[in-house]
């Protein structure tokens, strides 16, 4: 897919940063609702509110992008190799080896969500990134509040791709989800130590070997520049990413944690990828 074509598809970002940014930082919600009311990021349309709950997916939108309670795989988020609805795990989990406890994924990558993640990888305002993880948080609040999370950490970049693209999508997911979730936010636990090549070119044996190695514990004396070093032994940690495939660069994250003395990893994600769609995801 062109980029031309990702950019036809959604609603113009320049007509809704400003409206999108402002209700980030205005004190008086209900009075912006009214002065600029909130836009749809899928659609464009103004969002309804009559309960007063600020939803960032209309009421049309939303299921075509969110995945049903209880129609996924409550292992890996994946939908199309459960045996039954609201299974501890599918047929895929079975024979695939995750060290992550589990993944909560606000819908599957394709149609409006594939486009609105599309759109949102080249969003260096932040302002898709800040609604999909919004919307995570409203439709996955008791699946996210369960975990029981000590820390949230975004799945970390490599300084040159960091430099290339200008933003990292999860630092975004992982800062709003701490702020909707009240959990302390971290972007410093893991490093990725070295480049690799982008997933999504790769066959399910090579993204295991391309990630193999590439991240690892960041050393106290990083953690010093920032004033603090968090304590993970025995804590529960929440890993955030945009698209989870194969799952091999989340199993490796989490691989170093649990190496660490972290008790647990959950995973969660915008969007799960399956089948077809595999090819334009990353991990």
């Amino acid at each position: 897919m062109g980029m031309s074509e990702v950019k036809r598809s959604g609603v113009d970002l320049d007509k809704t940063r400003f409206i999108r940014y402002s209700r980030g930082v205005f004190p008086f919600t209900g009075l912006l609702d009214l002065l600029c009311p909130p836009i749809c990021p899928i659609c464009g349309d103004v969002i309804e509110t009559p309960d007063g709950k600020s939803n960032p997916i209309c009421s049309v939108c939303a299921p075509k992008i969110v995945t049903p309670d209880g129609q996924f795989c409550r292992r890996c988020g994946g939908r199309r190799f459960i045996v039954a609805n609201n299974a501890d795990e599918c047929a895929r989990c079975r024979t695939t080896e995750f060290r992550f406890k589990r993944v909560i994924a606000l819908g599957e990558y394709e149609n409006d969500l594939r486009l609105f993640v599309l759109r949102m990888k080249t969003d260096r305002t932040g302002v898709l990134a800040i609604a999909a993880t919004k919307a995570l948080a409203i439709y996955r609040r008791a699946d996210l509040e369960n975990v029981q999370a000590d820390y949230i950490t975004p799945v970390p970049m490599h300084r040159q791709r960091r430099a290339d693209r200008g933003v990292n999508s999860p630092d975004l997911f992982a800062e709003e989800l701490g702020r909707q979730l009240n959990v302390p936010v971290t972007r410093h636990l893991v490093l990725r130590n070295r480049p690799t090549d982008l997933q999504y070119t790769l066959s399910h044996k090579a993204r295991t070997e391309n990630v193999g190695g590439a991240f690892v514990l960041c050393p106290p004396r990083f953690w010093s520049q920032f004033g603090f070093q968090p304590l993970i032994a025995g804590k529960n940690v929440l890993l955030v990413d945009d698209i989870l495939t194969t799952g091999s660069t989340c199993n490796e994250v989490t691989k170093v944690l649990l190496a660490a003395g972290v008790r647990s990893v959950t995973v969660a994600v915008i969007a799960r990828a399956e089948g077809d769609y595999s090819r334009s995801s990353h991990n």
